[in-house]
């Protein structure tokens, strides 16, 4: 299932917590603190990522310097505790709105479609034109199944959704950075929506 996240500044107190809670309900996880550059620490204060990892080294949970990250399918039982925790710490009320994410797209379409144009159009090139506009229609087409996706029980097109946006993504990099705020936010979206729906529906954070 793809990845929910929320933002946040890494905070080692939020991820001991949600560590202690945790681990009270399956002593087999890990907490696993690296420094910025990603290197292991067993000291707190130099940590500036960390993880949790289950039985199977598969990580559950994850925080980085600007947000933080849910892996619901790695979670098992822990989902509703997990969930829970995220409520308490008023996670669900985090503002969550499209506006960079829409406006970096629509700068990526400009950029790719129209700088194509100009591009091609100046180097006798124009038959080069409809390879520029077919990425940018990939990536579209990537993030709106992605959308998808993050819809109970369509899950399976998130692997489709991935090779789509890298189809468009690669041959137009770096502008094709500018969609992964829209990533970004199909993250947050579905993260709170499942925040807000309660806890009693944890369970099917992966329906």
């Amino acid at each position: 299932m793809l990845p929910l996240s929320f933002k946040t500044s890494f905070d080692i107190e939020f991820i001991q917590s949600l560590y202690d809670r945790l681990v009270s309900h399956d002593d087999s996880l890990k907490l696993i603190l690296r420094t910025k550059n990603g290197r292991k620490t067993d000291d707190p204060e130099k940590a500036g990522i960390g993880e949790i990892r289950n039985a199977s080294n598969k990580q559950l949970f994850g925080m980085s310097p600007k947000e933080g990250i849910v892996h619901m399918e790695h979670a098992g039982p822990l989902q509703v505790p997990l969930f829970a925790f995220l409520k308490e710490r008023d996670i669900h009320q985090q503002e969550v709105t499209p506006d960079i994410g829409v406006a970096c797209l629509l700068l990526y379409v400009v950029l790719v479609a129209g700088g194509g144009l100009l591009y091609t159009t100046h180097n006798n090139v124009a038959f080069l034109y409809p390879y520029a506009l077919a990425c940018v229609i990939f990536v579209l087409s990537g993030l709106a199944l992605r959308a998808y996706a993050y819809k109970p029980g369509q899950e399976k097109w998130s692997i489709p959704s991935m090779v789509l946006l890298a189809i468009g993504a690669l041959p137009t990099a770096p502008s094709s950075l500018l969609a992964i705020p829209m990533i970004n936010y199909l993250g947050r979206a579905k993260l709170q929506r499942r925040l807000n729906q309660g806890a009693e529906d944890a369970e099917a954070i992966n329906t």
